[in-house]
C-alpha cells in the first residue's frame, strides 16, 4: 500500500453520509451517469493549505455540527459549516511540530484526536507520537500527551493510528504498543490477554476501533494461536469473547478492524463479521472467482451494515455484502466508477459518491453527485454537477441534514495542497 492521498482518504464523521460505490443487483453494464442536471451551487471554498501526502493517515474530513475541520500537514482548522469562514485553528501543543495522523472520525460529542510529529524534527525522522485530544465545536485543546519512547515512536501505515470513542481515545505505535485514555485525559490500562495455561510465551498485537479492542495472539505452544483473537469494549477494556482456529490460515493472522456494526475484520486471506459471544456471521475468502476485494483504507465503504467495494483489477466492478448474514446483495459493472471511496458512518443505507458522466449538454466529461441505496443497489441517481472550477476530489461528506456536499480536494490534480469546497445540494 502506498502513501496515494486519495487513497489513504478517510472520511468518517458521527451523523455525516459518506460515500460509497456501485450498484445494481443484475451484474450487467452500468450506466454512465450524465444528464444530471445543473451544476450544484458553490457555497464556499476555504484557500488552500499545504499538504505533504506522504502522511498516509491524512487527511480526514471532520464535520460535526456547525463545523467543518480540515487536517493536513500545514494545521488543524475549525470552520464555520454556512460560511466557510475559519472558526479557529488548533495551536500545536508544546513540542509538536506538524501534524502527521488524526482519528478517522470524532465522537457523539465533537470530539477527536491528532497525532503531531516534534517541533525540532531531524532528518529522517519519522516520529508521530504528540497526541492532542480537541473539542471540535470550540477548538479547544482538551489535552495533550507526548507518547515518544526512545528516539522514535510512529504509525503503521497499515494499522489505525487512533481513534475516539465515547469513553475513550486509544493510540497505536509501532514501536510503543497500545496506548489508552479516558477522555479527560486519565491514562487506562492495556486489558490482560490470556491464551490458556499451555501458553507461556506469546506475542499480542493489537488493533483497534472507536467501539472495539481485538488482540491477535502468536503463541507457538497453542495449537491454532496463529488465529487466536480475543475482543475487548474498548470503552470499559472488558472481554467480550476469545476465538481460536477463527481462520484455516497457516501463518499469524495479520487482522485489521473494518467496522464495529457488526465487528468485521480482514486478515490476509479472509474477511469475517462477528455477533455475541464471538458468534461468526460472516466468512468470505477475499478471492474471489472473479475477482479480489479491495479492503485497504480508502478502497471500501459500509453503510447499515453493507460491505460495499470493488473486486476487479480495474476497479470498476463492485459488489454489496450483508455483513450480517455473508450473503452477497448484488453486484455492478460501471464503466465509469464513483469515486473516492472511503469508510461510512451516520444512519440509514444512502450512499454518496462523485462519478465521472459525460454531460449530454456539450458532450463535455464532468463529475456528479450519485446517489443510491446500499441495500437494494440499483442503478444511482444524479443530482447535479460539481462545477468545472472544482479539484480534484480527496474526500466527500454532507451536512447532518444533507442539505450540503463538502469536497475536501486538491485544486489541481498531483498539487500538494488542500482545500474544502462546499456545495448546496
Amino acid at each position: 500500500m502506498g502513501a496515494n492521498t486519495t487513497k489513504w482518504a478517510l472520511v468518517a464523521t458521527a451523523g455525516a453520509v459518506l460515500l460509497a460505490a456501485g450498484c445494481g443487483d443484475d451484474g450487467g453494464e452500468g450506466g454512465d451517469a450524465g444528464g444530471g442536471g445543473a451544476a450544484l451551487a458553490e457555497q464556499w471554498r476555504t484557500p488552500a493549505v499545504a499538504h505533504e501526502p506522504k502522511d498516509v493517515w491524512l487527511p480526514p474530513l471532520w464535520v460535526s455540527g456547525d463545523v467543518v475541520v480540515g487536517i493536513s500537514t500545514d494545521g488543524v482548522t475549525g470552520h464555520d459549516a454556512k460560511t466557510g469562514k475559519a472558526a479557529w485553528e488548533l495551536a500545536p501543543p508544546e513540542g509538536a511540530g506538524q501534524p502527521c495522523a488524526a482519528s478517522p472520525t470524532v465522537n457523539d460529542n465533537g470530539v477527536g484526536a491528532v497525532l503531531f510529529g516534534p517541533a525540532d524534527v531531524k532528518p529522517g525522522d519519522d516520529s508521530c507520537a504528540v497526541l492532542a485530544v480537541v473539542d471540535t465545536a470550540s477548538g479547544e485543546l482538551l489535552w495533550s500527551e507526548d507518547l515518544t519512547a526512545g528516539d522514535s515512536a510512529y504509525p503503521s501505515a497499515d494499522v489505525m493510528p487512533v481513534s475516539v470513542g465515547e469513553e475513550t481515545v486509544t493510540v497505536e505505535l509501532i514501536e510503543d504498543g497500545l496506548h489508552r485514555f479516558s477522555l479527560d485525559g486519565e491514562e487506562l490500562p492495556t486489558p490482560e490477554v490470556t491464551v490458556g495455561e499451555q501458553c507461556d510465551d506469546f506475542y499480542v498485537d493489537w488493533r483497534h476501533s472507536a467501539g472495539n479492542l481485538v488482540a491477535v495472539v502468536d503463541c507457538p505452544d497453542l495449537t491454532g494461536a496463529e488465529n487466536h483473537i480475543a475482543a475487548y469494549d474498548a470503552g470499559s477494556g472488558e472481554e467480550l469473547w476469545t476465538a481460536a482456529d477463527f481462520t484455516d490460515e497457516d501463518q499469524p493472522a495479520r487482522v485489521e478492524i473494518l467496522t464495529d456494526q457488526p465487528l468485521t475484520v480482514a486478515t490476509q486471506e479472509r474477511l469475517l463479521s462477528f455477533g455475541e459471544g464471538g458468534k461468526v456471521l460472516t466468512d468470505l475468502p477475499l478471492e474471489r472467482p472473479d475477482g479480489f476485494l479491495h479492503l485497504d483504507p480508502g478502497d471500501f465503504t459500509i453503510r447499515d451494515s453493507v460491505l460495499v467495494t470493488s473486486y476487479d483489477d480495474a476497479t470498476n466492478d463492485f459488489v454489496g455484502i450483508d455483513l450480517t448474514a455473508g450473503k452477497e446483495l448484488w453486484k455492478k459493472e460501471f464503466d465509469f466508477a464513483p469515486h473516492p471511496l472511503a469508510p461510512g458512518s451516520g444512519s440509514g443505507g444512502e450512499l454518496v459518491a462523485l462519478q465521472d458522466g459525460m454531460n449530454e449538454e456539450d458532450s463535455a466529461m464532468g463529475e456528479y453527485l450519485a446517489l443510491w441505496d446500499a441495500r437494494k443497489g440499483g442503478e444511482p441517481s444524479t443530482e447535479g454537477m460539481l462545477p468545472e472550477k472544482a479539484g480534484s476530489a480527496q474526500a466527500v461528506a454532507t451536512s447532518d441534514d444533507g442539505g450540503a456536499l463538502y469536497v475536501l480536494a486538491e485544486p489541481e490534480v498531483g498539487e500538494e495542497a488542500l482545500r474544502i469546497e462546499a456545495y448546496r445540494r
